[in-house]
């Protein structure tokens, strides 16, 4: 009786943190995922599953309802951005906080977007997408995704911080696995001081591609997006126009995100654009497809204007 007791009270102390009366919408609302017993369950632990897990390994089949061999592959989803679409406060914005995703995988958080106060993003409209970093792994849609936003904005006048965002939303996996294609949704958060939407993209029958990118020849400057045959929606993984390390000293080009899940029915498409870093449109672009494999990996090389890149894409299932 002790512990149901001690359970009880830790289960009831999370759930008590995590409702929260939001002066936008005029509710009491969960901020958090709430679908869990929390007597044993740690909120603010990070998924320990790495990207790449089958990469290296023969991936086992079963049997389906039709006596078919067939791999274990799941819907999944690629986030193709995280905006602020409307603002209480106006723009710019300084903004800071966290954007994590969970899946049924283990639903412990998955990191999209994690600024402290001192390496705030700039956000000058509604049209901007957050700077995601994450998910660094293949995200399940088997169960539901839940997403949960705390943005603040930062003050330089002395002020004490804002809340910009903070909540919860949902994927729904069960409704969205009913539809036979992928396709490209959105959700949004009316909290605090804004509306921020989380667009996204279906896959069906998904499995994860890990991408590394290595500068062999020239200096590169450019963009580098990823999108699949079937949706056409890109998602960035590099924009050296956003400043930071754009290769390390081994060449390797430094990626914002790489890991996008793709279709076993579609291709993988990867387009580079290479500019001079004072030119504002591209000198070159290039577009390379890849086909999804269960397993294994893949090397191909590419010029683009002055500079020839190595691409390598490791492909895995995202299963336990």
């Amino acid at each position: 009786m002790e512990e149901f007791r001690r359970r009880k009270a830790a289960h009831q102390a999370v759930i008590d943190r995590i409702r929260e009366y939001d002066s936008k919408t005029g509710k009491v609302c969960y901020t958090r995922f709430f679908n869990t017993d929390f007597s044993v369950f740690d909120i603010d632990e990070e998924s320990p599953l790495a990207p790449m897990r089958y990469t290296h390994k023969t991936p086992s089949k079963y049997t389906n309802s039709l006596g078919r061999q067939v791999y274990d592959v799941s819907d999944s989803v690629n986030i193709l951005s995280v905006k602020i679409v409307s603002s209480d406060v106006g723009f710019p914005l300084k903004v800071y906080g966290t954007v994590i995703a969970r899946d049924y995988l283990d639903f412990k958080c998955v990191y999209l977007f994690r600024r402290s106060t001192e390496d705030y993003q700039l956000i000058n409209s509604e049209d901007q997408s957050l700077i995601l970093t994450g998910p660094t792994r293949g995200l399940v849609l088997l169960d539901s995704i839940y997403f949960e936003v705390d943005l603040k904005i930062k003050d330089d006048q002395g002020k004490k911080d804002q809340e910009l965002s903070k909540g919860l939303c949902v994927i729904d996996g069960i409704l969205m696995g009913g539809e036979e294609h992928g396709h490209v949704g959105r959700e949004d958060l009316d909290s605090r001081l804004s509306t921020v939407e989380v667009k996204f993209a279906v896959v069906k029958l998904a499995v994860e591609a890990t991408l590394e990118i290595k500068v062999l020849k020239g200096d590169f400057y450019g963009e580098i997006t990823a999108c699949t045959s079937r949706i056409q929606d890109r998602l960035v993984l590099h924009d050296s126009k956003a400043g930071g390390v754009i290769c390390d000293g081994t060449g390797m080009l430094q990626l914002w995100r790489r890991v996008v899940t793709v279709g076993m029915k579609d291709m993988l498409l990867l387009t580079v654009a290479t500019q001079a870093s004072d030119v504002a449109t591209a000198s070159a672009t290039r577009t390379i497809n890849f086909t999804p494999h269960v397993n294994g990996a893949e090397e191909d090389e590419i010029t683009c204007g002055a500079v020839k890149i190595l691409i390598k894409v490791n492909w895995s299932l995202f299963q336990l």
